[in-house]
């Protein structure tokens, strides 16, 4: 092959090479911006008491370009919301599956001149009572609570939730000097509210086994051993 020859085979394939990768670049803009491809149809629970409105601005939005960056609206007028699974089905539907932080106790704040009955959250969101009926309740009746007292009530169910009982069953009381659980014929007293997992671990050991009835203190030790941690 002489010279001129090669010159021209390689034009021809950097031509050819050229005009594929256009066409390709071509052919993707006109699918994402075709009309077929804009959403018109978004599925989603809408019974989980959440405030909606910012789910219809994708509509009419290429479903290409829909990702979790178009529904950060959502996350902030819904503290609750944990993430979202999204789902293309084309050419124009949007399966939005919302998941939320786990809702971990009910309480009631005696100390407020209007008590009020609240969910507390895993995330530390919390909102008004509606209706539950297999979740803890705590009742404050006195004060002051520490920084960090909600975090440590989290903890606390977590750790318990591991162990084979009903918590919709758990009552706790915090008096504003101790932590007073009652589970069917068993109080704890778990003392303040400080290193409530590990103190969680110790009740659901104590309401799993049946170990006692009637009165139950934890003790403050660092004895690694379970058994040497309660006394009925």
């Amino acid at each position: 092959m002489n010279l001129r020859s090669e010159v021209e085979s390689k034009s021809f394939k950097t031509f050819a090479t050229f005009t594929l990768i256009v066409s390709i670049i071509l052919a993707l803009l006109v699918t994402i911006f075709s009309s077929k491809y804009r959403v018109s149809n978004i599925i989603y629970n809408d019974e989980l008491n959440l405030n909606y409105e910012s789910i219809q601005s994708i509509e009419n939005l290429s479903i290409w370009l829909i990702n979790d960056d178009n529904f950060q609206k959502l996350y902030e007028d819904n503290l609750n919301v944990k993430n979202l699974e999204i789902s293309k089905q084309l050419p124009n539907t949007i399966n939005i599956n919302i998941n939320l932080h786990q809702k971990i106790i009910i309480y009631t704040d005696l100390r407020d001149s209007s008590p009020s009955q609240m969910i507390l959250y895993k995330n530390l969101y919390t909102e008004n009572f509606i209706s539950e009926y297999d979740l803890p309740n705590l009742i404050i009746t006195n004060g002051p609570i520490e920084d960090g007292f909600y975090s440590e009530v989290i903890s606390f169910i977590l750790t318990v939730e591991k162990y084979k009982i009903d918590l919709s069953n758990l009552s706790i009381t915090f008096n504003g000097n101790d932590f007073l659980i009652s589970y069917s014929d068993t109080i704890i007293n778990a003392g303040k509210p400080v290193d409530l997992s590990r103190k969680g671990s110790v009740v659901g050991y104590i309401l799993e086994n049946d170990k006692c009835e009637g009165t139950v203190s934890i003790l403050d030790t660092a004895n690694d051993d379970i058994e040497t941690l309660f006394q009925c």
